[in-house]
């Protein structure tokens, strides 16, 4: 390709950019199940990956990489009151050198055998010769604080700010209109957000200092520990891992109003003279005199359904499965997640499993919903759901399914046209003799148009976010691309796989640092796709002498090996259950029969579907969120999908022989 014809190609690629859209919500259901009553979800932040599970009658569990199997880190059930349906093992964080100092804090209310059980913060420690286990015995109980005679309204979150201090949310005491007046109390430490600093030396008292920035720090009247107040039930706060690091908190409301609040140093966010924006009229005089902060945004719940705001979090997720910089957050009785976007809030799951009673993050800022399902703490009926990126391949429009696309050799051009609007898009980008290495290098959500020049093992692109061009020299004679997800940025990796010896060769678009991993022989078929639901390319291959899928699991770096398939079958790669996970499947051209092992349930599925000759297309082309049964017929450039949301089946004309479907390089 000379370079009057890559400028002038370069600009054809821009004028055919659209906007991008959002990919469909998507849930990842029963990604962890059986557990008992769990209220919370967190990571430790110190490189492990591993997820924490707060039960709520007193057990933490743990969950390590490339797992959905928890295990049990702490059992503090002799130590918690779960008498109620508000009282229990409520919150857990880390300590910010956690990796170094293995301290950690849970949030709970201690069981005193009479009905003011306190609120209680302890200091626990990880044993220091098994990670996945915590030492049985608190290393000290870092406040106390006292709570009349009901069991609601025990707030629940603890987490660390950007300032390494401890921020705890308290409720206001609980029964209705906080009779007390403990939320407009500044001497009372219920009904507000409390920020303390843990960082002194055991035994000392009390165990903790104040921050000297704390609005009655030192003063008279006002309790030192008050970082802000007003607030009746914080039950579930998170701080913004991006941006200004924002404080985030979902106050619940009482009767009519829930609200979520950004919630600062000293500031007065209403209650119990506001509900939301409404006056209350339990102190009808300050309705019009106090100074309050109002919510950033606030919801009905009337006539609605709903009951009970939980609090979520800003999505940064390297994925990219929501919005970047929106707020996720939930209802307790309707089960609804919903986004707010800084205008307007959007549900993105109306769903029957209600309970949903917190959201959590994992390292890398993806978010896990959390649910009881009967809010009776019945065991093993909580589970745990996943957001997930759609990662759907050959999807060159950003709508969440697949096109159908070529790639024509013979004068390198693509070809590719949607299946539900019928809109077709026609770009020549590329040589002849090279191959096509279609794939998501910008992270936008839309497959960018790709070919690899075996020749000179120089990639060419187009990212389709803003039309700029990539070139990159990686790779030699020989090499097959394989582009992949393998850090798990949501944008695809520079990868060539070198049959001659073996070896993966990547360059990682997180780091631009290079990966050399040798793993294969000379007949093996790269089948890289993310297989373990980590939301990370796993390095794979399949043999055809034997059958047999090797693959590299990103999550647990461990190495698993099953056979499937036989000599002359074709892999076909895709997720047909839709659990976020790739499933093993192979096509038998000369029966046209395919061989499926969805991942959720481990059985063989055995399917008639095309015949000797055609090509296996897996790919979302009815959009919901399952990979299609599909196949590309040369003989008449016909392809035959059989839709897994209705079963039907649909055969377009589209393409000629000598044609390479895009699926074949683009992996889901």
């Amino acid at each position: 390709m000379t370079m009057k014809s890559f400028i002038t190609l370069f600009f054809v690629a821009i004028a055919a950019v659209s906007s991008f859209s959002q990919a469909p919500f998507r849930l990842q259901t029963g990604f962890i199940t059986g557990l008992n009553s769990p209220v919370f979800l967190t990571n430790a932040g110190d490189g492990s990956r591993r997820l924490f599970i707060v039960q709520q009658r007193g057990i933490i569990k743990v969950v390590q990489p490339g797992s959905t199997v928890p295990t049990d880190y702490l059992n503090l059930t002799a130590l918690v009151s779960a008498s109620g349906n508000e009282r229990g093992l409520l919150g857990l964080a880390f300590h910010p050198d956690f990796e170094n100092n293995r301290r950690f804090f849970v949030y709970y209310t201690r069981a005193t055998g009479t009905s003011s059980d306190p609120i209680e913060i302890a200091e626990f420690e990880q044993n220091a010769a098994n990670p996945n286990i915590a030492n049985a015995a608190a290393v000290r109980t870092i406040i106390s604080i006292p709570h009349p005679g009901q069991t609601n309204h025990n707030g629940g979150t603890i987490a660390f700010g950007p300032d390494g201090y401890l921020y705890a949310g308290t409720g206001d005491g609980g029964s209705g209109n906080d009779p007390p007046n403990n939320a407009q109390n500044i001497n009372s430490l219920l009904g507000k957000m409390l920020r303390i600093d843990i960082n002194t030396p055991v035994g000392q008292v009390p165990a903790y200092n104040i921050p000297p920035s704390n609005p009655f720090a030192g003063a008279t009247p006002g309790a030192d520990e008050i970082f802000a107040y007003g607030l009746r039930n914080p039950y579930r706060f998170s701080f913004d891992r991006g941006g200004s690091n924002q404080l985030w908190v979902g106050d619940v409301g009482q009767n009519s109003i829930e609200e979520v609040d950004i919630v600062t140093l000293g500031g007065n966010y209403g209650w119990r003279v506001f509900e939301g924006t409404q006056c209350t009229n339990n102190d009808p005089s300050l309705c019009s005199t106090l100074t309050s902060v109002p919510p950033v945004f606030q919801y009905s719940r009337i006539g609605n359904g709903r009951c009970s705001i939980t609090g979520g979090n800003i999505y940064r997720g390297l994925q990219r499965a929501l919005v970047t910089g929106s707020y996720i957050f939930g209802d307790y009785c309707t089960g609804e997640i919903i986004r707010w976007d800084g205008v307007q809030q959007t549900v993105l799951q109306d769903t029957t499993n209600n309970s949903l009673v917190a959201f959590g993050e994992d390292e890398d800022g993806e978010l896990y919903v959390v649910r009881q399902h009967d809010g009776n703490f019945t065991a093993n009926t909580g589970s745990i759901e996943r957001i997930v990126g759609t990662r759907t391949n050959a999807d060159f429009d950003g709508d969440g399914g697949s096109e159908y696309s070529v790639f024509r050799p013979s004068n390198g051009t693509w070809y590719s046209a949607n299946p539900i609007n019928n809109s077709v898009q026609i770009l020549q980008f590329g040589s002849p003799n090279d191959l096509p290495a279609a794939e998501d290098f910008d992270g936008d959500g839309r497959t960018d148009i790709a070919v690899f020049r075996p020749v000179d093992g120089i990639w060419y692109y187009i990212r389709s976010s803003n039309g700029t061009a990539g070139i990159f020299q990686w790779g030699s004679l020989g090499d097959i691309p394989v582009p992949g997800d393998f850090d798990g940025d949501r944008r695809a990796d520079l990868t060539v796989y070198r049959p001659s010896t073996g070896v993966w060769y990547s360059v990682l678009s997180s780091n631009g640092s290079a990966s050399i991993t040798q793993f294969g022989i000379a007949e093996d078929v790269p089948v890289n796709a993310d297989y373990d639901g980590d939301g990370r390319d796993d390095i794979a291959i399949w043999r055809p002498s034997t059958g047999d899928w090797w693959r590299l699991n990103s999550g647990s770096l461990t190495l698993s090996v099953r056979q499937m398939g036989s000599q002359n079958d074709a892999p076909a790669i895709g997720d047909f259950d839709g659990d976020g996970k790739t499933d093993e499947a192979v096509f038998r051209s000369v029966t046209g029969v395919w061989y499926i092992r969805r991942s959720s349930d481990d059985q063989l599925t055995i399917l008639q579907w095309g015949i000797d000759g055609d090509v296996p297309v897996v790919g979302d082309y009815d959009r919901d969120r399952r990979d299609d049964i599909a196949v590309f017929r040369p003989s008449n450039g016909t392809w035959w999908v059989l839709r897994s949301s209705n079963g039907n089946y649909q055969a377009v004309g589209f393409g000629l022989q000598g044609d390479i479907p895009a699926q074949n390089a683009d992996r889901p």
